[in-house]
């Protein structure tokens, strides 16, 4: 990679910052991101098992002390939220630069590692406004209901044994009802803006989506029909021999595509064409508005690898060297080899985000209706064969 000369400028002085890019520092870079990854680590434990110890020191661990230590991890999983995206943000920045052969953030703090915090900070600063052809209380509430439709998975997701919010017998069932509201929160943000290009891209996305969740809801089922169960932890306990991607392979394969077009990430980026449709369903937000829709797209990063995770590599089983089930030392284990798996699942898309073309709207819709949902079906009705027949 030949680096880009930079013109010397008195006001802006990239040696006093600390990054010289006329020296690469890949181990820098390593070293700083795999710190974020334990950092991030280290808030998972201290939400699933912190709060909860804290509460219990205290003997608040019925009625109202209950409810409060609730919200106390809810509060905590929200800021966690926010991690993710400025994490996944610089992440997908650094990755796209490097397959491009180009500069990613890279003045800011070490290897860059701060951008995306400064990048926050401009967005709290942007004036908030809504265009006078909108309607104004759907303009506002279509963010949030992006937002809290992403966020709201976290409650099911178990990242150890017994760390989980809701660890519900109907899990799978909240997914589907749940992932469904972000198509309503993108179709009321085009809508509402008053914007013919902002409505163009609602309808694109709103059918990309309604389209891929129908072979994504599928594979959800074959998923319980094979563990026997539509309980996350059940499911994840269910794959202590076998991880479930050995039976579950055609699922599998289609619960990934169908991630990424629930992402509209490329390949599947038609909502977001900036070359047709000037940033699509979200063009006429600004400020944080504008953030809680990137928001809600980067916990989604997170969310839908981690779920790949849960459902067809074994979550978050691995060796315990001896440790005892149930303690914090075994928890926290667990939760780490979650958190690996759901990184290596992460820089996958990333990779193919970065690697792969955009499809025509015409070849995304007649994938997903003649492809896609017909070998969803076969693949629900093999594992409930293979369920017969073996369990």
């Amino acid at each position: 990679m030949s680096y880009i000369p930079i013109p010397e400028d008195k006001h802006f002085r990239i040696k006093r910052i600390g990054y010289d890019p006329g020296r690469s520092r890949p181990w820098l870079e390593r070293f700083v991101y795999s710190l974020y990854v334990f950092a991030f680590w280290a808030f998972v434990i201290l939400t699933y098992a912190g709060v909860p110890a804290l509460f219990d020191w205290l003997g608040w661990t019925a009625g109202w002390g209950y409810v409060v230590m609730r919200a106390t991890q809810v509060v905590m999983l929200f800021l966690l939220s926010a991690i993710i995206a400025l994490m996944l943000i610089l992440a997908l920045r650094k990755y796209l630069g490097k397959v491009q052969e180009r500069y990613g953030p890279m003045h800011y703090g070490p290897a860059g590692g701060i951008q995306t915090v400064f990048d926050a900070l401009k967005l709290l600063g942007k004036e908030d406004f809504v265009p006078a052809a909108a309607d104004w209380l759907t303009f506002r509430l279509a963010p949030a209901v992006t937002f809290v439709s992403s966020f709201a998975i976290f409650a099911v997701v178990p990242f150890a044994s017994g760390w989980t919010l809701a660890d519900t017998n109907v899990g799978l069932i909240y997914l589907i009802a749940v992932s469904t509201l972000s198509a309503y929160g993108v179709l009321l943000g085009g809508v509402s803006s008053g914007n013919k290009w902002a409505l163009i891209g609602a309808l694109r996305a709103g059918a990309q989506m309604v389209s891929y969740e129908i072979p994504l809801a599928l594979v959800f089922l074959a998923v319980a029909v094979w563990s026997g169960s539509l309980s996350l932890g059940k499911i994840v306990d269910a794959q202590m021999g076998l991880w479930n991607v050995v039976p579950l392979f055609i699922p599998f394969v289609l619960y990934v595509i169908s991630s990424l077009a629930e992402l509209k990430h490329i390949p599947f980026d038609f909502p977001e064409a900036e070359s047709e449709l000037i940033a699509g369903y979200n063009v006429e937000y600004s400020g944080m508005s504008f953030a809680f829709f990137f928001l809600a797209e980067f916990v989604e990063l997170f969310l839908l690898p981690a779920l790949i995770v849960v459902f067809f590599f074994g979550g978050w089983h691995g060796p315990l060297f001896g440790l005892e089930p149930g303690t914090l030392a075994a928890g926290a284990l667990q939760s780490l080899y979650f958190t690996v798996k759901t990184a290596v699942w992460v820089w996958i898309f990333l990779w193919i985000r970065a690697t792969l073309p955009r499809y025509r709207d015409d070849q995304l819709m007649e994938f997903a209706w003649k492809a896609m949902i017909p070998l969803a079906l076969f693949g629900l009705v093999l594992a409930a064969y293979m369920r017969l027949i073996w369990r």
